[in-house]
């Protein structure tokens, strides 16, 4: 369910912490689950619900629903302004490619452990 388009919205016609009466036409042309889509709001702490007919909806933002709402608006403009879409992740190296990497580490450590012992033999035996 995405809730990005009313959450926009309700942030665009509302002020900070006050309550703000919407017509359930009005919320249903901005997304057509937005009965759903509000009670997840809800749900989630982003809206406050003081009542609910079949008519209409009054409700209140919370200051968490304000920040997604921004954020939910930078990420949508960042992505319209031509940047690409987030990528996978990298896949896994195969189990040989790890294990390749494991016995050139050890071999590095053991290497560079004789050799500092080494190094640390001939101060000391400077003295």
């Amino acid at each position: 369910m995405d809730t990005k388009p009313l959450l926009t919205y309700l942030a665009e016609n509302t002020e900070g912490d006050k309550y703000a009466v919407f017509d359930w036409a009005d919320l249903a042309a901005v997304s057509e689950g937005a009965r759903a889509e509000l009670d997840a709001l809800k749900t989630n702490g982003y809206a406050v619900i003081k009542y609910s007919d079949e008519a209409e909806v009054c409700l209140c933002l919370t200051s968490s629903g304000r920040a997604a709402a921004r954020a939910a608006k930078i990420i949508e403009e960042k992505l319209e302004g031509g940047a690409e879409q987030p990528s996978a992740p990298a896949p896994k190296p195969s189990l040989w490619e790890r294990a390749k990497t494991a016995v050139v580490a050890v071999i590095c450590g053991l290497f560079g452990g004789a050799a500092g012992g080494a190094i640390i033999y001939l101060i000391l035996n400077a003295v």
